[in-house]
């Protein structure tokens, strides 16, 4: 876990108003609120909100739309992650048969 002077430390731009900003808003969830401490995934996000904001020029309202966004892509994620384990679990001749299914539902050629 990371605290709050270990986050201010690692990310450029970010500051103590900034940070409790985001966390007010809910856009940064410290893991204890009360003796704020950060998770490494609130540092990569605090560096994405400093970039969508600082470098790519995107508005305090536009920031929580993106990062619902990338949230739900996230989550696409994760359980393709697990469509795809449990893919594997299954008999060779049973994927045979969802793969085909699948290329014939998609078209040849398409990824």
């Amino acid at each position: 876990m990371l605290s709050e002077r270990d986050l201010l430390a690692r990310v450029q731009r970010l500051t103590v108003t900034r940070l409790r900003v985001w966390v007010a808003q809910g856009w940064i969830k410290p893991v204890d609120a009360e003796a704020p401490s950060y998770s490494e995934a609130d540092l990569a996000r605090a560096a994405l909100i400093c970039n969508l904001e600082d470098d790519l020029g995107f508005t305090e309202d536009d920031v929580p739309v993106l990062l619902n966004l990338i949230d739900q892509i996230h989550g696409l994620r994760a359980e393709l992650k697990v469509l795809l384990d449990a893919l594997d679990e299954l008999p060779p001749d049973l994927r045979a048969t969802v793969r085909m299914q699948i290329t014939q539902t998609r078209g040849p050629g398409k990824r």
